[in-house]
């Protein structure tokens, strides 16, 4: 399985692949290319939610908190004015619901290289990146939305790539891990069928929106 730091530069490296193609695409703004290349960031380290403890969790639990409650404020309230009492319960209610309450079900319902280190989840994440930035506009749903996705993908990569071995320096050796990270189900059913579940309902709601 590759490090951390490993998976964190690749994220790095596909964001900023991502978010320079919208730049030369669809002439964005350097406040669009930033958020592209912090969502592909974001898509590197997720397949780790799966990871019980340690600092992948952390980090991604504490970006989400911040990223997911200011994404969906929106949609929340269509008020100009809110209220200094509303952000203070609505901001720290979303930081506590995501560290401790959604961050407690993951751990207990998943295990390490199970369903999240695996295609069809990352293809739920671009789908979820998508979703969360229609409301910008289309093309910026679709570079969130593919960053988010490569992202991912070169996760997988990665943790493949680290499972082979040269014997002699030649020789490829594939270790016990190969294959558990670019998948496409995952030993568990009922979680197999959920994401994919995920994914077509996803699907739906991006056709319906477009």
């Amino acid at each position: 399985m590759a490090g951390f730091k490993t998976h964190l530069t690749g994220g790095v490296v596909s964001g900023a692949g991502i978010s320079a193609l919208g730049l030369v695409s669809y002439n964005f703004n350097m406040l669009q290319a930033s958020s592209i290349f912090i969502l592909g960031v974001v898509g590197g380290i997720l397949p780790d939610l799966d990871s019980d403890s340690g600092k992948p969790l952390a980090l991604i639990f504490g970006i989400l908190s911040v990223l997911i409650p200011t994404l969906l404020l929106p949609r929340i309230t269509d008020s100009k004015i809110i209220s200094p009492e509303f952000l203070v319960c609505y901001f720290v209610g979303g930081y506590l619901i995501i560290n401790y309450l959604i961050c407690g079900l993951i751990k207990k319902l998943t295990i390490h290289r199970g369903i999240m280190h695996s295609i069809p989840f990352a293809i739920l994440s671009g789908e979820a990146g998508y979703l969360l930035f229609i409301s910008s506009s289309q093309n910026m749903a679709e570079m969130v939305g593919l960053s988010v996705f490569a992202g991912c993908m070169g996760h997988l990569i990665l943790d493949e790539l680290n499972s082979i071995s040269f014997k002699f320096g030649l020789i490829p050796v594939w270790k016990r891990s190969s294959g558990t990270a670019f998948k496409i189900t995952s030993g568990n059913l009922f979680a197999t069928l959920f994401v994919y579940c995920l994914v077509f309902g996803a699907a739906a709601m991006i056709f319906l929106a477009s």
